[in-house]
Formats: C-alpha cells, sequence, structure tokens
C-alpha cells in the first residue's frame, strides 16, 4: 500500500460498521469518520478517528477537501420509520455528484442491502434483478442505480444481509416477541466477513462492481431464533404459525457464492449458529 499520508479512507455515516472499518485500517490508513454531534466527533477522536462535521444534506465542501486519492465509503441508513424517502434518495444522489463533478475518490463503496430483493423466493445471487418491495429497498436501488451511472469506474456496491457481531444480534430486538413467518429462512452476515470483503475491494479494485455478501447457512427462523434466545438466557420466542412434518424453508435465500469466489475469500462465519454475541 501506499503511505499512510497518502492512504485515506473516509466513512462517510460512520455508525456501526464505521467502527469496526475504522479499528480494522487504522494502523495502514488515515481514518476521517462524518458527523454533526460534538459528542460523537470527541468519541470518534479517541477511536483515531478524525471527525468531519457533515450531515447528509449538508453543504459538502468540507467533507469535498478532504476526499483527493481517499477510499470514499457511502453508509448512511434511511431511518428504519421514514416511509418517504424521496428527500433521503435525493440528498444521497446530490453527494454522489458533487464528489464525482469536483474530486472523485480514488474508489467509492455504497454499502446497499438485500432488502433491494423483496420477498423473492429461493436462491438469490448477484444476477437476480432487485425487486423492492419497502421504502428502504427502492430507494437504496434508486441510489445504486446513480452510483452505476455517475461513477461506473470506480463505483462499487456491496449489498448487506442482517449484520452480526460480537455487540450486534437480533434476536435481542425479537426476544419475548411471538412472530410470524416460521418457515422463512434467516440472512444474516458477521461483521468481520463484512471487512474481509470490503478490504478486497479496497485492495483488488475488481472489474465486477456489484456484490452482496451473506453467510452460506440459512436456518428457518423458527429453529434460530427460539434456539439463540435460549442460549443467550433471553425471553422465549414464538411463532404464530406452527410447522408440520411437510413444512419446508420459504422466503430468500442470498447466496454470497459469487462474492466469494470472485474475490477469493473464505467466511470466517458461514453459519448464523456461530454468530453468537458476546
Amino acid at each position: 500500500m501506499t503511505s499512510q499520508q497518502e492512504n485515506k479512507l473516509i466513512l462517510c455515516g460512520c455508525g456501526w460498521l464505521g467502527g469496526y472499518l475504522a479499528s480494522h485500517f487504522r494502523s495502514q490508513m488515515n481514518i476521517y469518520g462524518t458527523t454533526r454531534n460534538e459528542d460523537k466527533a470527541r468519541a470518534l477522536g479517541q477511536q483515531g478517528i478524525q471527525a468531519i462535521p457533515f450531515a447528509l444534506g449538508d453543504n459538502p465542501q468540507d467533507l469535498l477537501a478532504v476526499v483527493p486519492d481517499s477510499t470514499f465509503i457511502l453508509n448512511i441508513p434511511p431511518g428504519r420509520r421514514n416511509n418517504d424517502l424521496s428527500q433521503f434518495t435525493s440528498a444521497m444522489q446530490q453527494l454522489i455528484s458533487a464528489l464525482y463533478n469536483q474530486v472523485p475518490p480514488k474508489q467509492l463503496i455504497f454499502i446497499s442491502t438485500t432488502s433491494v430483493y423483496g420477498d423473492q423466493e429461493g436462491d438469490i445471487t448477484t444476477s437476480t434483478a432487485p425487486a423492492p418491495n419497502t421504502c428502504s429497498g427502492e430507494a437504496h436501488v434508486e441510489i445504486e442505480q446513480w452510483v452505476q451511472n455517475t461513477a461506473p469506474d470506480s463505483g462499487y456496491i456491496l449489498r448487506l444481509a442482517g449484520l452480526t457481531g460480537p455487540d450486534r444480534h437480533p434476536v435481542k430486538t425479537l426476544a419475548g416477541r411471538t412472530l410470524s413467518g416460521a418457515t422463512q429462512v434467516v440472512n444474516l452476515v458477521h461483521v468481520d466477513d463484512v471487512v474481509k470483503v470490503i478490504e478486497a475491494l479496497l485492495v483488488q479494485k475488481p472489474a465486477n462492481k456489484l456484490w452482496h455478501l451473506c453467510s452460506d447457512e440459512h436456518p428457518m427462523r423458527s429453529d434460530y431464533y427460539p434456539q439463540m434466545a435460549k442460549r443467550l438466557g433471553l425471553p422465549a420466542v414464538e411463532f404464530t404459525d406452527e410447522l408440520t412434518g411437510a413444512s419446508v424453508p420459504s422466503g430468500k435465500r442470498i447466496n454470497p457464492g459469487a462474492t466469494l469466489t470472485g474475490l477469493g475469500i473464505t467466511l470466517s462465519y458461514p453459519t448464523p449458529w456461530t454468530m453468537q454475541p458476546a
């Protein structure tokens, strides 16, 4: 790699995943992270991340001043409860356009979501056409298309399944609840594998620009979540629909094969059963 001075990583949207990326790359790169919150800026500084005052929709000039010769990871979530994402989508598009009109980064990686595939059934590969059925899924498809059109040579899209890590697991929010969709399968990915794939994109700069990531195995929700809740000593997870001997797995199964083969990667967490938070 080049010297650290020339090697800049900008985390535009420096949330949970950003913290893991900063921890992994800070010995190799200068790390910058965006925030408008002074307490968060101080916390970033303690993690060795140089804070840039920026929130989506702001004038991006302070951000653009740092962009030359950088890798730019765009990871700003739309907010779960926002049903009108037109303003979010437009602001993301304007930011991407500002980057490429003024100071294009060496590489842009847009963190997208496997929710762009909607409720399709069966094996989902990167060649499966998006079919979003949520506001968030639709917004991410629009932003993906903008990246592809604006930055066809250096813009990458990485669609992630549900994120887990040492301090994050969906069973923590599902504990004590009664759910539907017993036969639907689980699509989860561990943060260590996400970092591994992002590092491969940074280093290899592959010709292919569209990737997605998930574990190899997909247990049914009614098998997985009750057992994980029990393991962690959490309140039980139950389901309204009962399984029978004829019950078969349903829903989409995100197949990571093309990503793993294309980048020469082996998953550290190929099965959700080992994704056990601390």
